[in-house]
Protein backbone atom coordinates (compact mmCIF):
# COMPACT_ATOMS: atom_id res chain seq x y z
CA UNK A 1 0.00 0.00 0.00
CA UNK A 2 1.30 3.45 -1.16
CA UNK A 3 0.48 6.90 -1.43
CA UNK A 4 1.02 8.90 -4.20
CA UNK A 5 1.61 12.65 -4.52
CA UNK A 6 3.86 15.16 -5.78
CA UNK A 7 6.79 17.35 -4.44
CA UNK A 8 3.73 19.59 -3.56
CA UNK A 9 2.08 17.19 -1.72
CA UNK A 10 4.93 15.67 -0.28
CA UNK A 11 3.90 17.44 3.60
CA UNK A 12 0.67 16.13 3.41
CA UNK A 13 1.81 12.67 2.57
CA UNK A 14 4.03 12.86 5.13
CA UNK A 15 1.52 13.89 7.76
CA UNK A 16 -1.07 11.29 6.77
CA UNK A 17 1.52 8.53 7.52
CA UNK A 18 1.84 10.57 11.27
CA UNK A 19 -1.71 10.11 11.85
CA UNK A 20 -1.95 6.65 11.33
CA UNK A 21 1.28 5.79 13.24
CA UNK A 22 -1.32 7.62 16.43
CA UNK A 23 -4.03 5.17 15.52
CA UNK A 24 -2.02 2.40 15.43
CA UNK A 25 -1.68 1.46 11.34
CA UNK A 26 0.94 0.69 9.30
CA UNK A 27 2.62 3.50 8.07
CA UNK A 28 2.06 3.85 3.54
CA UNK A 29 5.13 3.76 1.27
CA UNK A 30 5.30 7.36 -0.36
CA UNK A 31 5.74 7.60 -3.61
CA UNK A 32 6.25 11.15 -5.35
CA UNK A 33 5.90 12.21 -8.62
CA UNK A 34 8.47 15.38 -10.12
CA UNK A 35 6.53 18.41 -11.28
CA UNK A 36 6.74 18.87 -14.86
CA UNK A 37 7.42 22.48 -16.23
CA UNK A 38 4.86 23.52 -18.67
CA UNK A 39 7.05 24.76 -21.67
CA UNK A 40 3.65 26.35 -23.38
CA UNK A 41 3.11 28.64 -20.56
CA UNK A 42 1.42 31.47 -21.49
CA UNK A 43 1.64 33.99 -18.81
CA UNK A 44 2.29 34.85 -15.27
CA UNK A 45 -1.64 33.88 -14.84
CA UNK A 46 -0.90 30.51 -15.21
CA UNK A 47 1.41 27.59 -12.98
CA UNK A 48 4.73 26.86 -14.55
CA UNK A 49 4.18 23.29 -13.72
CA UNK A 50 1.53 21.52 -15.87
CA UNK A 51 -1.70 21.75 -14.03
CA UNK A 52 -5.42 21.11 -15.30
CA UNK A 53 -6.27 25.02 -14.03
CA UNK A 54 -3.56 26.03 -16.72
CA UNK A 55 -5.77 24.00 -19.28
CA UNK A 56 -8.72 25.09 -18.55
CA UNK A 57 -7.27 28.79 -18.39
CA UNK A 58 -6.66 28.06 -22.47
CA UNK A 59 -10.03 27.42 -23.47
CA UNK A 60 -11.82 30.37 -22.21
CA UNK A 61 -13.02 32.25 -25.04
CA UNK A 62 -12.81 29.16 -27.36
CA UNK A 63 -15.89 27.38 -29.07
CA UNK A 64 -17.13 24.84 -26.02
CA UNK A 65 -20.54 24.29 -27.95
CA UNK A 66 -21.82 24.61 -31.57
CA UNK A 67 -24.00 27.79 -32.10
CA UNK A 68 -27.69 27.28 -31.14
CA UNK A 69 -29.51 27.64 -34.49
CA UNK A 70 -28.19 28.64 -37.54
CA UNK A 71 -27.64 32.36 -39.10
CA UNK A 72 -28.95 34.07 -42.37
CA UNK A 73 -27.06 37.15 -42.79
CA UNK A 74 -29.90 38.61 -45.16
CA UNK A 75 -32.16 37.95 -42.31
CA UNK A 76 -31.01 40.03 -39.21
CA UNK A 77 -27.79 39.92 -36.62
CA UNK A 78 -26.03 37.00 -35.20
CA UNK A 79 -27.17 37.90 -31.84
CA UNK A 80 -24.93 36.46 -28.49
CA UNK A 81 -26.49 36.68 -25.30
CA UNK A 82 -23.38 38.07 -23.10
CA UNK A 83 -24.26 37.49 -19.40
CA UNK A 84 -22.91 36.73 -15.96
CA UNK A 85 -22.81 37.65 -12.15
CA UNK A 86 -22.36 40.51 -10.14
CA UNK A 87 -18.92 41.74 -10.35
CA UNK A 88 -18.40 39.16 -13.32
CA UNK A 89 -16.96 42.26 -14.87
CA UNK A 90 -19.70 41.13 -17.75
CA UNK A 91 -20.58 44.78 -18.47
CA UNK A 92 -16.64 45.70 -19.77
CA UNK A 93 -16.49 42.47 -21.68
CA UNK A 94 -19.33 43.96 -23.78
CA UNK A 95 -17.69 46.95 -24.08
CA UNK A 96 -14.26 45.55 -25.51
CA UNK A 97 -15.86 43.15 -28.08
CA UNK A 98 -18.04 46.44 -28.82
CA UNK A 99 -14.44 47.89 -29.63
CA UNK A 100 -13.60 44.92 -31.75
CA UNK A 101 -16.47 45.55 -34.22
CA UNK A 102 -19.96 43.97 -32.04
CA UNK A 103 -23.06 45.90 -32.03
CA UNK A 104 -23.99 46.07 -28.15
CA UNK A 105 -27.17 46.26 -26.55
CA UNK A 106 -27.17 47.06 -22.93
CA UNK A 107 -30.40 45.43 -21.42
CA UNK A 108 -29.47 45.98 -18.04
CA UNK A 109 -30.04 49.87 -19.06
CA UNK A 110 -33.00 48.75 -20.89
CA UNK A 111 -34.52 47.78 -17.90
CA UNK A 112 -34.17 51.31 -16.16
CA UNK A 113 -36.34 53.16 -19.75
CA UNK A 114 -38.70 50.27 -19.68
CA UNK A 115 -41.33 52.37 -17.42
CA UNK A 116 -40.66 55.95 -18.34
CA UNK A 117 -43.87 58.18 -17.50
CA UNK A 118 -46.27 57.82 -20.34
CA UNK A 119 -45.65 53.72 -20.81
CA UNK A 120 -48.04 51.00 -21.15
CA UNK A 121 -45.44 49.32 -19.03
CA UNK A 122 -45.46 51.85 -16.30
CA UNK A 123 -49.09 51.70 -16.07
CA UNK A 124 -49.07 48.18 -15.82
CA UNK A 125 -46.93 48.17 -13.05
CA UNK A 126 -49.28 50.69 -11.30
CA UNK A 127 -51.84 48.21 -11.60
CA UNK A 128 -50.38 45.96 -10.47
CA UNK A 129 -48.28 47.19 -7.33
CA UNK A 130 -50.47 50.53 -6.66
CA UNK A 131 -49.52 54.72 -7.11
CA UNK A 132 -47.37 53.96 -3.83
CA UNK A 133 -44.48 52.59 -6.08
CA UNK A 134 -44.85 56.82 -8.07
CA UNK A 135 -42.57 59.08 -6.95
CA UNK A 136 -43.98 63.07 -7.13
CA UNK A 137 -42.63 63.89 -10.69
CA UNK A 138 -44.65 60.46 -12.39
CA UNK A 139 -41.64 58.45 -12.40
CA UNK A 140 -40.80 54.68 -10.72
CA UNK A 141 -39.74 55.25 -6.98
CA UNK A 142 -37.40 52.42 -7.59
CA UNK A 143 -36.76 52.45 -3.38
CA UNK A 144 -40.59 51.85 -2.73
CA UNK A 145 -40.90 49.03 -5.27
CA UNK A 146 -37.60 47.29 -3.93
CA UNK A 147 -39.10 47.05 -0.70
CA UNK A 148 -42.24 45.12 -2.22
CA UNK A 149 -40.49 42.91 -4.66
CA UNK A 150 -36.91 41.73 -2.98
CA UNK A 151 -39.56 40.79 0.46
CA UNK A 152 -41.63 38.69 -1.68
CA UNK A 153 -40.61 36.46 -4.44
CA UNK A 154 -43.96 36.08 -5.82
CA UNK A 155 -43.97 40.22 -6.37
CA UNK A 156 -40.81 39.93 -8.04
CA UNK A 157 -42.10 37.59 -10.54
CA UNK A 158 -44.98 39.28 -11.11
CA UNK A 159 -42.74 42.53 -11.80
CA UNK A 160 -40.51 40.15 -14.22
CA UNK A 161 -43.58 39.56 -15.97
CA UNK A 162 -44.45 42.77 -16.65
CA UNK A 163 -40.70 44.19 -17.57
CA UNK A 164 -38.88 41.35 -19.23
CA UNK A 165 -41.42 41.11 -22.05
CA UNK A 166 -40.82 44.89 -23.03
CA UNK A 167 -37.15 44.74 -22.16
CA UNK A 168 -36.92 41.74 -24.71
CA UNK A 169 -39.09 44.12 -27.32
CA UNK A 170 -36.92 47.13 -27.03
CA UNK A 171 -33.26 44.74 -27.31
CA UNK A 172 -35.03 43.75 -30.54
CA UNK A 173 -35.26 47.27 -32.02
CA UNK A 174 -31.95 48.00 -30.88
CA UNK A 175 -30.57 44.79 -32.23
CA UNK A 176 -32.16 45.59 -35.26
CA UNK A 177 -30.39 49.17 -35.50
CA UNK A 178 -27.31 48.32 -35.19
CA UNK A 179 -27.56 45.63 -38.01
CA UNK A 180 -29.24 48.00 -40.24
CA UNK A 181 -26.46 50.19 -39.53
CA UNK A 182 -23.99 47.75 -40.06
CA UNK A 183 -23.36 45.60 -37.36
CA UNK A 184 -23.41 42.07 -38.44
CA UNK A 185 -22.99 40.62 -34.77
CA UNK A 186 -24.79 42.02 -32.17
CA UNK A 187 -24.23 41.20 -28.35
CA UNK A 188 -27.14 41.29 -25.78
CA UNK A 189 -25.53 42.45 -22.13
CA UNK A 190 -28.24 40.91 -19.73
CA UNK A 191 -27.65 40.19 -16.39
CA UNK A 192 -31.31 37.46 -16.47
CA UNK A 193 -30.51 36.69 -19.98
CA UNK A 194 -30.85 32.87 -19.07
CA UNK A 195 -33.43 33.78 -16.62
CA UNK A 196 -36.10 35.66 -18.58
CA UNK A 197 -35.53 33.09 -21.81
CA UNK A 198 -33.76 35.80 -23.63
CA UNK A 199 -30.98 33.18 -24.39
CA UNK A 200 -34.07 31.20 -26.63
CA UNK A 201 -33.39 34.17 -28.84
CA UNK A 202 -29.86 34.00 -29.48
CA UNK A 203 -27.70 32.30 -31.61
CA UNK A 204 -24.98 31.73 -29.08
CA UNK A 205 -24.24 32.51 -25.02
CA UNK A 206 -21.23 33.58 -23.98
CA UNK A 207 -20.73 33.96 -19.90
CA UNK A 208 -18.59 36.12 -17.92
CA UNK A 209 -17.44 34.52 -14.77
CA UNK A 210 -15.15 34.90 -11.68
CA UNK A 211 -14.50 32.85 -8.71
CA UNK A 212 -17.41 33.61 -5.80
CA UNK A 213 -14.82 34.83 -3.24
CA UNK A 214 -13.86 37.33 -6.24
CA UNK A 215 -16.74 38.37 -6.76
CA UNK A 216 -17.74 38.75 -2.92
CA UNK A 217 -14.57 41.13 -2.44
CA UNK A 218 -15.42 43.45 -5.54
CA UNK A 219 -19.05 43.66 -4.04
CA UNK A 220 -18.10 44.75 -0.72
CA UNK A 221 -15.29 47.14 -2.89
CA UNK A 222 -17.27 48.61 -5.36
CA UNK A 223 -20.59 49.27 -3.69
CA UNK A 224 -19.44 49.50 -0.10
CA UNK A 225 -21.57 46.28 1.01
CA UNK A 226 -20.99 44.23 4.11
CA UNK A 227 -19.28 40.47 3.17
CA UNK A 228 -22.60 39.09 4.37
CA UNK A 229 -24.40 41.34 2.52
CA UNK A 230 -22.36 40.20 -0.82
CA UNK A 231 -22.50 36.51 -0.07
CA UNK A 232 -26.42 36.80 -0.63
CA UNK A 233 -26.45 38.93 -3.43
CA UNK A 234 -24.30 35.96 -5.11
CA UNK A 235 -26.27 33.46 -3.38
CA UNK A 236 -29.58 34.71 -4.65
CA UNK A 237 -28.38 34.23 -8.32
CA UNK A 238 -27.55 31.85 -10.89
CA UNK A 239 -24.59 29.66 -10.18
CA UNK A 240 -21.51 29.74 -12.33
CA UNK A 241 -21.95 26.60 -12.91
CA UNK A 242 -25.23 26.34 -14.25
CA UNK A 243 -24.61 29.50 -16.52
CA UNK A 244 -22.04 27.48 -18.17
CA UNK A 245 -23.78 24.57 -18.47
CA UNK A 246 -25.39 26.13 -21.83
CA UNK A 247 -22.46 28.37 -22.55
CA UNK A 248 -20.89 28.69 -25.75
CA UNK A 249 -18.22 30.10 -24.69
CA UNK A 250 -16.87 31.07 -21.59
CA UNK A 251 -14.68 34.03 -20.46
CA UNK A 252 -12.84 34.76 -17.34
CA UNK A 253 -12.06 38.71 -15.57
CA UNK A 254 -9.72 37.38 -12.52
CA UNK A 255 -6.47 37.94 -13.80
CA UNK A 256 -4.98 41.80 -15.23
CA UNK A 257 -6.86 43.66 -18.00
CA UNK A 258 -4.35 42.28 -20.81
CA UNK A 259 -5.49 38.68 -20.53
CA UNK A 260 -9.40 39.39 -20.88
CA UNK A 261 -8.29 41.23 -23.67
CA UNK A 262 -6.64 38.30 -25.67
CA UNK A 263 -9.62 36.23 -24.17
CA UNK A 264 -11.92 38.56 -25.89
CA UNK A 265 -9.60 39.20 -29.23
CA UNK A 266 -8.83 35.21 -30.01
CA UNK A 267 -12.90 34.99 -29.74
CA UNK A 268 -14.00 37.46 -31.81
CA UNK A 269 -11.00 36.39 -34.56
CA UNK A 270 -12.37 33.13 -34.50
CA UNK A 271 -16.31 33.93 -34.28
CA UNK A 272 -15.91 36.36 -37.67
CA UNK A 273 -13.56 33.43 -39.38
CA UNK A 274 -16.61 30.92 -38.80
CA UNK A 275 -19.06 33.38 -39.94
CA UNK A 276 -17.01 34.61 -43.07
CA UNK A 277 -17.43 38.38 -41.87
Amino acid sequence: ECIVGSQETEKGCTAINEKRKEKGLSQLDIHCIELVEDVERRGPHEEEKISSSSMRSRILGQRLLKARKSWDKSEGPYIIGLTGGSASDKSSLGKRFQKLGAGLVDCDKLGHLAYQPGSPTLDKLVKEFGDSVLSEDGTVNRRALGAIVFSDKSQLTKLNQIVWPEISRMAGEQATELYQSGHKVVLLDAAVLIEADWHLNCHEVWVCIVPRETAIERIVERDNKSKEEAQKRIDSQMSNRDRCKIANSVFCTLWDPEITQKQAESAWTRLTKELQL
